[in-house]
């Protein structure tokens, strides 16, 4: 097959939701089905999950839980991952959110250090200019 993945795990991911073909279902074990480009899409993202370390069981859980919580989205196909092969976060269109899927939605805040620094330069030059308006040069650092 073209995504390399099992008979046996083409029936397995079928049965449990995970990855069903939309071309011609499975009519019993091991029957012939036919999947489409989306569906061999999907495949080759659940493998990689599973590769990552990712258990089956938390891949399904995620299934379903993007499905409740995103029924517009397809949950394998618009989204994007990141994984330690314990948890799955999936991105938010704010880059500096990521959301936990495992864990009912939990949000992850991120600190992308080089906005903090440009903060921080914003907040010395304002500082700055103010000490220089009343004559000083020097910066304090409260």
């Amino acid at each position: 097959m073209i995504v390399q993945v099992s008979q046996r795990c083409l029936d397995y991911w079928d049965e449990r939701g995970i990855v069903s073909p939309r071309g011609k279902p499975a009519d019993g074990k091991g029957s012939e089905r036919l999947y489409r480009y989306e569906d061999l899409l999907r495949l080759l993202v659940v493998k990689k999950l599973r590769a990552c370390g990712l258990s089956l069981q938390k891949i399904q859980k995620a299934v379903r839980k993007l499905k409740e919580r995103h029924p517009d989205k397809d949950p394998l196909l618009q989204h994007l991952f990141l994984s330690d092969g314990k948890d799955l976060h999936r991105l938010t269109h704010d880059p500096e959110t990521v959301e936990d899927v495992l864990a009912d939605g939990q949000l992850v805040f991120s600190v992308v250090v080089r906005k903090v620094e440009q903060e921080l330069e914003k907040r010395i030059c304002m500082k700055q200019n103010c000490f220089r308006r009343r004559g000083q040069r020097l910066a304090a650092a409260g």
